[in-house]
């Protein structure tokens, strides 16, 4: 019998890995404290739930109708391709790192994340795209033939696709599934997700909140802060899980045999972007604040700090950044208006304590 969704045997969890331990899952012990990390992080992201329905994005409808046609083209793309990334990060998290995560801690983040990817971020890019006067079924189709936008993220679905693969093949137990090789391929995958999290999604998020700062498109700006604050929460766990395995000696090694490997996915992430600006900023786009070339020079900042963060050595020189003004809206509570206004605030943050002693209980019945 597999071990893969209940083993029947007690499972030690306060010694079992995060990732392919030989015995298996059983029952969910959240109750345990280990991996205290991974627990406050899935906590703070509960906190801070929102909804789609919090924000009026119809409001921007007017804004659409007003702008010129080059703006239009680049609102769209942009919104057409975080449709794309949004859908790929919740079928990822799902299909391909909850099959192999044998730690309950590591497993309950990765449910809150696919939930969070899925049915409040990709409700929202609906929301947003049928707020809009426009055919949405038409804009949802274009994605799928469109090869500017596929083509952007090639190298990371390689990756998941492949440790999807390695999944069934040990669930299965195929005469041909090798460990080793699963290994490599979820170290492969952390880091695609990590691409995903930290370096498609934030150039994109920059043309939205480049389009608030011009005074256009605010509410769908809005949407899209609560979305990068949560993508951060997103990055920042890759980026633990990353350097976890990377100081694990039965992972370590992986890391150094395939050190260009992992290189070459970043590099493939920048020339990813830099064809994606390219092709969205045209010479007839006019967005104060943001153009190829400093679009360009972001990406280039920030695949360096991604890099750095998770101990790989950076591909590209060190640079400023040249859209400090951005960074306002990946911070939290920047919104602070009250629940179902145009944009809502962290309303559920911090109301859970979950440190209640004995005598706190008895004190409420006094």
């Amino acid at each position: 019998m597999s071990n893969h969704l209940f083993n029947k045997e007690p499972v030690d969890f306060t010694r079992s890995a995060l990732f392919l331990d030989k015995a298996g899952r059983n029952i969910s012990r959240l109750d345990l404290s280990v991996e205290l990390h991974i627990s406050t992080a899935t906590a703070a992201a509960l906190g801070k739930i929102w909804f789609s329905g919090d924000f009026s994005p119809a409001k921007d409808g007017k804004d659409y109708l007003g702008c010129s046609l080059p703006l239009r083209e680049l609102f769209m793309k942009n919104i057409k391709f975080q449709t794309l990334l949004d859908s790929l990060a919740a079928r990822s998290v799902a299909e391909v790192f909850l099959p192999i995560t044998t730690n309950p801690q590591l497993e309950s983040w990765w449910y809150q994340h696919s939930f969070f990817e899925c049915n409040i971020h990709s409700l929202s890019y609906a929301d947003i795209l049928k707020g809009l006067p426009v055919d949405a079924k038409a804009i949802f189709d274009d994605i799928m033939v469109n090869p500017n936008i596929l083509a952007r993220a090639d190298s990371i679905v390689n990756c998941f696709e492949d440790t999807v693969v390695h999944n069934a093949k040990m669930v299965l137990k195929s005469d041909d599934y090798s460990r080793e090789l699963h290994k490599v391929s979820i170290v492969k995958s952390l880091f695609a997700l990590n691409i995903l999290e930290a370096v498609l999604f934030k150039s994109s998020f920059l043309t939205s909140f480049a389009f608030k700062e011009n005074g256009l498109f605010s509410v769908t700006a809005d949407m899209i802060s609560k979305i990068a604050q949560d993508e951060a929460g997103h990055y920042g766990m890759t980026v633990t899980l990353i350097n976890r395995l990377r100081n694990d000696p039965e992972w370590t090694y992986i890391f150094k045999d395939y050190s260009d490997d992992i290189d070459r996915l970043y590099s493939d992430a920048i020339q990813a972007d830099y064809m994606w600006i390219d092709y969205c900023y045209t010479t007839d786009v006019q967005l104060l604040g943001v153009n190829n070339v400093v679009m360009k020079q972001y990406v280039t900042h920030n695949i360096y700090s991604v890099m750095s963060a998770v101990g790989q050595t950076p591909i590209v020189d060190k640079v400023p950044n040249p859209c400090i003004w951005a960074n306002k809206y990946s911070r939290p509570s920047n919104f602070q208006t009250a629940q179902k206004e145009k944009t809502s605030g962290n309303y559920m943050l911090g109301i859970v304590n979950m440190d209640v002693s004995d005598k706190d209980w008895s004190n409420m019945y006094d």
